[in-house]
Order: C-alpha cells, then structure tokens, then sequence
C-alpha cells in the first residue's frame, strides 16, 4: 500500500472512530448552530457592514463558519494531539512502518471532516431559516476559505501543541485563544460597532481575515469574498505555524520530563 493510500485509510479510521462517539460529535455540529441561533437572536435584522446595511443572519452565518473552522481545526486538534502524547499514543506509529505524518494527516483530515460537515449544517441553517442567499460566488468563497483556513489552523494547532504539557493546559489554551480573538476578529461582535483599536488588534491574527473573507463572500453579491491580503496572511501564519510544527512537534509524552 503506498503512503497515499495509507493516510486515506487512516483517516477513514479516525473518522470513523469519532463516529463511534455520537455525543461528541453531535456536541460538535450542535454547539455552532446554536450560537447561530442566539447571535440572530439577539442581532436581529440589519447591521453595518463596510458602510451598508446588511442581513444580520447572512454576517453571523460567515462568522459562525469562520469561527468552526478555528475552533475544529486549531482548538480541537490541539487537545486531541495533546491527549495523544501525553497518553503514550503518538510513540505507537513511531514503532511501526507506518509513516509518522500519517497519523497526523489523519487527525487533520478528521477535521476537515468535521468542518465540512458543520459548514454545510449552518449554510443551510442561515438558507432555510433565515434567508441567506446561497450563490455560486459564495460557494467559491466558501470552499476556498474552508480550505485555506483549516490548513492554516491546523498548522497552528501542531505549533501550539508543544507548547501544551497536559491535557488540562490543552482544553484551557486552544478554547481560551478561540474565544478571545472571535471578541477580536468581528465574529461574535458587528465590527461596525467595535471599537477602532480593537479591530486593528484583531487584523494581526489570522481569524479576522478568515471571518472577513467569508463575510464578504455572504454579504456582497456577486463576490466570492476572495482577496489576496486575507489569503495571503492566512497562508503567512499557516507557513510559520507549519515551520515551528517542524522544529519542534514531540512525539513522546512531555509531563514526564522532557524538555
């Protein structure tokens, strides 16, 4: 079998596997759409968006997705990878022919899975409830974005996952970053209310530029949201995220005293 074809199966197994969990995976899909729910809720009919008027439910379903992308692919992925060293389970593939990178292929693709799958569950969310108009534009936009922006984060994840000792540290930094910079990025807050400061803070990390690609995508007719700069920082941070994964991703559990 060749590398290839081993890291689709592996992936099929670790897909499958989470399946065996329904709680988890209902949880999963489940949690977006509910803060969907209460965003609309909350910020029902029009906002500013670039000087117009706007759908709130077409901004909040671009933003929601943005924020899945980072929270599956980054925050997610960071416990997973965490949990796994810390319990002895990364050494298993070293000890076999089986590629290293495989197994994390694996747990990235598990994400891209889940992103899929959640992206589709509030597109049609925000189309069938709240008339969010769906166009080949935004399609574009969105598959791109989905793309692009889960291999940013994923890069990320395996960056941050050295950086995280326990499991315990895990489940408090990758959520604690998400949440935070969804306040920063114009996700769960209109930007045309945001403070100025805040917003400049936020176009420094990657999820502003995610979140706004998409929101262009959702929001002007006939674009499908795709700008180099927003591109071009979402590759920069997967780049570097990538490099220091390299340099410096531990197979071995780190708790028991590695370095």
């Amino acid at each position: 079998m060749s590398d290839v074809s081993l890291a689709v199966a592996q992936t099929r197994y670790s897909v499958k596997g989470y399946l065996r969990d329904p709680s988890a995976l209902v949880f999963t899909i489940i949690m977006p759409v509910v803060l969907l729910l209460l965003f609309n809720a909350i910020f029902h009919g029009n906002t500013l968006f670039d000087g117009i008027r706007v759908k709130s439910a077409a901004y909040y379903t671009a933003s929601i997705i943005a924020y899945t992308i980072m929270l599956n692919g980054f925050g997610s992925l960071v416990i997973r990878i965490t949990t796994d060293r810390e319990a002895g389970q990364l050494k298993r593939p070293r000890g076999t022919p089986m590629p290293s990178w495989v197994y994390l292929f694996a747990e990235i693709g598990r994400s891209v899975v889940t992103i899929v799958v959640t992206s589709g569950v509030l597109l049609a969310v925000g189309a069938l409830f709240y008339g969010v108009t769906v166009s080949g534009h935004m399609v574009v936009g969105l598959v791109v974005y989905v793309v692009v922006g889960t291999a940013c984060f994923a890069a990320l994840g395996l960056a941050l996952a050295r950086a995280c000792r326990t499991t315990d540290s895990a489940s408090a930094i990758g959520p604690f970053s998400t949440v935070v910079l969804a306040f920063l990025s114009g996700v769960f807050i209109p930007v045309a209310i945001m403070p100025a400061w805040l917003l400049d803070i936020g176009k420094v990390f990657p999820l502003e530029h995610l979140a706004r690609g998409l929101q262009l995508a959702f929001l002007v007719p006939g674009s499908t949201g795709l700008t180099g700069t927003n591109l071009a920082v979402l590759v920069a941070w997967g780049v570097v995220g990538l490099l220091v994964a390299i340099r410096t991703f531990r197979w071995d559990p780190l708790a028991a005293g590695a370095g």
